[in-house]
């Protein structure tokens, strides 16, 4: 096998779905693991890392230096052997694990093998699917990210029950933040101006004087799977663990209403009622706004797509209220 470099997040890309270049890596992985398989590779959805299922049995995640694999490899790692202890969890179950090339090589590979989770992502039917399932869905969906949050890090090394991590990345995003918006240039410039004025600092920002929760991180309409049985879309499986860190649990409601419930905030009434959440803050709106701005990704873009009216916000208070407050609904976001 050639060496793997990219010189660049653009020759990354290029890169990123190809399924004939990653096939020696991927073959390579399934042999030195003793997975049999009859050649059918095929690129799994685009995100940070490359993902490759084989035969529809294995998926295959390599994980690359562009995007913070160092941190994001063993902290996958560590849930999956932390879900493993969640009898009936529906995430795919751990394989194999290690490095494509010597530990001392500048950047070795890591990868983790997983059970394939039959079934298609939500976002790739959700026009399907009727209102009914939605709200199904929705539902299961509550206890099951309880579990989740709940789960047991007592013994953890790299998700460790701590408020540190989450503070130190809530610092950095909070530095970063008006800086990411005006590269995205998805939000009305009028309210990236108000956001260093809105945004508390991080002492402000993070309550530790709660407890942390274990966090999936990006739990969105692509990491949802589930399939068509007897007419009703039921769900599979719940995959991708790469951005798995322990914090404040609002953070996990950001991708949730705006990536899966298309702030539909029926959904997310819904979905606080199943989970049983007991954690709506006087300033609830607010704190889920704060971790929306801060989110990593652009993840408030779209919604600019959706309701064309929220462009004419004046402020982010007001648009905060539109977002999250579930005692003042939304109307349906268009399909367009």
């Amino acid at each position: 096998m050639l060496p793997l470099s990219f010189t660049s997040p653009a020759s990354y890309a290029e890169r990123f779905t190809d399924a004939a270049f990653w096939r020696p890596y991927v073959e390579a992985i399934c042999a030195r693991h003793a997975l049999t398989h009859s050649g059918r590779i095929q690129a799994g959805l685009p995100g940070t890392n490359v993902v490759f299922i084989v035969d529809d049995r294995y998926a295959v995640k390599l994980f690359t230096p562009l995007f913070g694999g160092a941190a994001s490899f063993p902290a996958e790692l560590e849930l999956y052997k932390l879900i493993a202890r969640a009898p009936d969890f529906p995430a795919p179950a751990l394989i194999a694990h290690g490095t494509l090339f010597p530990q001392d090589q500048r950047w070795p590979w890591p990868y983790i093998v997983t059970q394939a989770v039959p079934g298609t992502s939500f976002g790739e039917t959700s026009a399907q699917v009727p209102l009914a399932d939605t709200v199904a869905l929705v539902a299961a969906l509550g206890p099951l990210v309880r579990r989740m949050h709940q789960l047991d890090l007592t013994e953890a090394r790299h998700l460790r029950p701590s408020w540190d991590a989450f503070v130190r990345f809530m610092a950095e995003q909070r530095s970063t933040c008006v800086t990411n918006h005006l590269r995205w240039q998805t939000m009305p410039a009028h309210l990236i101006d108000q956001i260093d004025a809105y945004l508390p600092g991080v002492e402000a920002l993070v309550d530790q004087t709660t407890r942390p929760y274990l966090l999936h991180g990006d739990l969105n309409e692509d990491h949802v799977l589930g399939r068509f049985e007897a007419g009703r879309w039921r769900l599979t499986g719940i995959i991708d663990f790469g951005d798995a860190r322990v914090g404040d649990r609002l953070y996990d409601l950001v991708p949730l209403h705006i990536g899966l419930f298309r702030c539909d905030k029926r959904l997310l009434r819904r979905f606080l009622e199943s989970y049983g959440f007991d954690d709506l803050r006087p300033r609830f709106a607010q704190q889920v706004m704060n971790y929306a701005l801060l989110h990593e990704c652009d993840v408030l873009g779209p919604i600019f797509g959706w309701f064309p009216a929220a462009r004419s916000i004046a402020r982010l208070d007001e648009l905060a209220t539109l977002l999250w407050d579930i005692d003042q609904l939304l109307p349906q976001p268009s399909e367009e």
